[in-house]
Parts: structure tokens; sequence; C-alpha cells
């Protein structure tokens, strides 16, 4: 894996790209912030205030001098942590003689874009893409099947299935369906519809290209054929049948996705030549397009971190644009980390290096809005970890035998009052080795997920015990490196089976 995936400097041997903590994990630090550690931890307790209040969307929480006081910080200090919390799409600050900072419902499109913009950051291609959407796809078809909807939903997904193209963009290709959609929204699980929502919107725009794919497999009367068939085997309840289904849909994804790319007409294959949809928009603002363009040029140069792209005067003549238009676009894109303005002769805007922790930590605050429920991050994480774990196996070089290694004596040695910090570790080095950087973008939001109910509730109460989490490990490790799938698998199955009797005790002590 690309050593963009850290977002700083080439991690550890020992350690995963995006550590797993019980509290909130920490941005990368922000120009210009007075303390920007203090900033940070003073906005993760604003958001676990709101959490704790169960999110009580346009609820006043005090001006920014209330603030300051009941967090015992100055004015700059809280400023910079309300700029974090708005960024996570927590609370905004109101301003006028009634204003202060008020909670707000997320905004699905800006967290699906901080995934994308992350995705473009470290390269993920359209391979990667459709790889990882047909794990998650073949997941939601037997998740749908397991779930015995009633005859409304199937209904609605009967009619997506006799319409291939119902709900596509114009400009989509093949692959595109709302019934892929349809089928995970089915499901209730709010992480696997989301993330199905932005890959499939992704490798959409980027692998099928904007033209039919022709006579074949991906031909209208085959999609409605394929289509037709999932949706059979999930009111059926047949979740093997459905999977299987899903499984032979997205091969014929990929093989019009290789086919098309083969062809002349294709453009590049980069997520920058794509946008993620915003529900209940049909043009992006003006500010929107030139941040657009400008993240287009990053992606053009090689996302070359550090790099000066010119000063303000320079940048409006380059894009033709006024200062209130490029100030915005700006603050756009500093949002998501991509650049950042910095004074001087060696200055200008700078690209920066958006932060993986920050993505993940945004994604998790929206899911906990949306009421994920500790049977669903189970069940998604399970699934997420078997596919990287086989993807793992087939692709293990030398070099993952040491990683994996690497993180055992990590483990070994770490102190045990101290070792949920590291407890996850062993799981995101696998995601990694994998070799696909979506999911295992997807699996560290997961974990996350996992270990903020872990350590919720009662912090005097123990989570599983270091050495049965040891022991668990280092036999999940052999099996991988005798390249014994099946039983690596059941090992892995047995570990996270006890994880989640610790998260279940967890979430029923904290409720």
């Amino acid at each position: 894996m690309s050593d963009r995936m850290t977002g700083a400097a080439v991690a550890s041997p020992s350690r995963p790209p995006w550590p797993i903590a019980p509290a909130p994990t920490a941005l990368s630090p922000v120009p210009g912030a007075r303390d920007p550690k203090l900033a940070e931890r003073i906005a993760a307790a604003i958001e676990a205030d709101v959490l704790r209040e169960g999110w009580p969307v346009g609820k006043l929480i005090g001006s920014e001098d209330q603030l300051a006081v009941r967090y015992g910080v100055g004015r700059a200090v809280i400023r910079e942590a309300i700029r974090l919390a708005e960024h996570r799409q927590v609370v905004r600050m109101r301003r006028g003689r009634s204003g202060g900072l008020a909670v707000v419902e997320p905004d699905a499109s800006a967290v699906t874009e901080s995934l994308a913009i992350f995705l473009e950051y470290t390269r993920a291609d359209i391979d990667d893409l459709l790889e990882a959407r047909s794990v998650l796809e073949a997941y939601s078809a037997a998740a749908a099947a397991d779930a015995h909807l009633n005859e409304d939903r199937l209904r609605t997904l009967r009619e997506a299935a006799r319409q291939p193209r119902a709900g596509a963009a114009a400009d989509a290709g093949p692959g595109t369906s709302m019934l892929h959609q349809l089928v995970a929204d089915a499901t209730g699980n709010a992480a696997l519809s989301l993330f199905i929502q932005v890959i499939a919107s992704l490798s959409d725009r980027l692998g099928t290209g904007t033209a039919d794919a022709g006579p074949g497999a991906r031909s209208p009367a085959a999609i409605q054929r394929r289509h037709t068939a999932i949706i059979a085997a999930v009111a059926a309840g047949d979740a093997a049948l459905a999977r299987e289904q899903m499984h032979a849909d997205m091969a014929a994804v990929r093989k019009a996705s290789r086919r098309l790319r083969a062809g002349p007409s294709v453009a590049g294959s980069d997520i920058a030549a794509a946008t993620v949809p915003t529900a209940g928009k049909t043009l992006p603002r003006p500010a929107d397009m030139v941040a657009a363009r400008i993240r287009r040029d990053i992606i053009d140069r090689g996302w070359p971190v550090g790099e000066s792209l010119g000063f303000e005067a320079d940048l409006l003549a380059r894009y033709g644009i006024g200062r209130a238009q490029f100030r915005e676009a700006v603050r756009i894109l500093e949002n998501h980390s991509v650049v950042r303005m910095q004074r001087g002769s060696a200055g200008g805007m700078l690209v920066a290096a958006p932060d993986g922790r920050a993505v993940v930590r945004v994604v998790t605050l929206y899911l906990t809005y949306k009421g994920m429920n500790s049977a669903h991050i189970r069940d998604l994480r399970e699934e997420l970890e078997a596919a990287t774990l086989r993807m793992t196996i087939d692709r293990l070089t030398d070099d993952g035998v040491r990683r994996l290694n690497g993180v055992l004596e990590l483990e070994r040695t770490w102190p045990d009052e101290d070792f949920p910090a590291v407890s996850h570790d062993l799981h995101a080095v696998i995601a990694e080795l994998s070799g696909n950087r979506t999911l295992a973008l997807l699996q560290s939001i997961v974990m996350q997920l996992t270990a903020e109910r872990l350590h919720s509730g009662d912090p005097r109460r123990v989570t599983e015990p270091p050495q049965a989490v040891r022991h668990a490990h280092k036999a999940i490790v052999d099996a991988i490196v005798a390249r014994d799938t099946a039983l690596a698998q059941r090992r892995m199955d047995k570990h996270l089976r006890a994880i989640a009797r610790w998260t279940l005790e967890r979430s029923s002590i904290s409720h």
C-alpha cells in the first residue's frame, strides 16, 4: 500500500496507518492555532457533549465566550475547536443577537465528499474501487435476503430490476442502477448504505464509461435478467443465492469496465474525474466548481504535498475568478485538508495531505448520528475482515510477514493497562496488506465504531483481557503465514465473536 495512506511520513513497520483509539482520533495540526492539540481535545469534548445529549439538532449550546469559560480555554483555542467540530458536521456557529453554537444535522454530501477526496489522495484506482464494491454489494444482497423485507419494499425492488437504468445519471455507464442502492438501503445498515453510495457513484463514472457496453453481458436485457434474479433470491430469503447472483452481476460490471477502458474513448481513470452527486442539488455552486478545478490540478501534479500553487493574485488570474469566490473555494479545500494558505515569500496556497484519521472521525460521527447499532457494526466488520483476510493471504509477501510479526511483538511488549491503544493494530495491518485501499479505509471506520462502543459506558470496566487478545492474534497470524485461509477465517471469526460480546455488553451498559 502506498505511503500516501498515512497522510504523513512512512508508517512504522509495526503500526497501521490509522491508529484506532477509544477516544476520538486526533487531526493533523492546523496552522494558525495557538495550541492545535488543545483545540482538538476541546473539539472532541464538544462532540462528546453533543453525543451524550442524543444529538439534539437545533439546540444552542452556548456563545463563544460561554464555551471558552465552560471548557477553560482562551478565545483562539475555542474558535479553532469550533472550526474543527463544524468541519465534522456536528455544530455550526450562528451569528447575531440570539446566535451561538448550534447542533446541526450532518450533511451526507459533505461526508461522501470527505471519503471521495481521501480516495483521490490515496490513488485508489477503478480496479480497487470495483473490487471493494463487489465485496460490499454481495454482502448487501445477502443481508437484504436475511432481513425478510415486506411486500412494499420488494415491490420497489422488483420495479427497479425491470428498469436497469432507472434513476441513473445521464452520463453514467451500464453498471449504474438505483437497484444496488435500494438493496443496500433495504438492509437498514447505515454504514453499508453510505459506503455503497460513495463507491458506486465513483466507480460508475470512472469504470463503466459514458457509452453503452453494447450487446453481451451488460446489455439492458442481461442487466434486467441479473437484477431480477437478485431480487428473486432476496424475496425468497435465500442469502447464499442472493450473494451469488450479486457476485455474477458485479463480475459483469468489472468485465464491462475493463472492455470500455481498453477502448479509445475512455477518459482518465482517477477519481478526480468523477463527482459524487449531492442529493437535492442539480448544479454545484460556483465555489464548488472552482474547488474541483483546483483539486483536478493537484491530481494532475501528482498531489505534491508542500508545493506552492501560487499566491492569491496569481491564482485569481489563472482561474479567472473574483476574490470572494476564490476564498470560498479555498475554505472548502482547507476543510478537507487539500490545501492550506501560508504567508511569506515561500508561502501562498500550499498542497496539503488529507488525514485519514480525520476522515474516519467525520464518517464515524455521521454514522453515530444515523443510529448505527452494534449488530450492524458487527456484521459489516465481519464481512470486511473476511474479505481483507482472504486478499492478504492471496497477496502475502515476505515484507507482509515481517509486518504481521512486528505487530505481535509490539503487543507482547505493550503494557496491559494501556493495551486498548494497540488492540486493533493487527486488524488494520491485515487490511493494509490486502492491497485494497478502499476496503482498508472502510474497515478502519468500522473498527473505530467498534472501539468507541467498547470503551463507552463505565470506564472502570475492562474490555477483552489483553492476554486473550494476544493469544487470538498470534493464532490468526500463524494461519495467515501458513497461508491456510480456512483456518485463518475460523480463528478470525472466533476472535470477532469475542469482540462482539464485549461490544454488546458495553452498549447495554451505556444505554
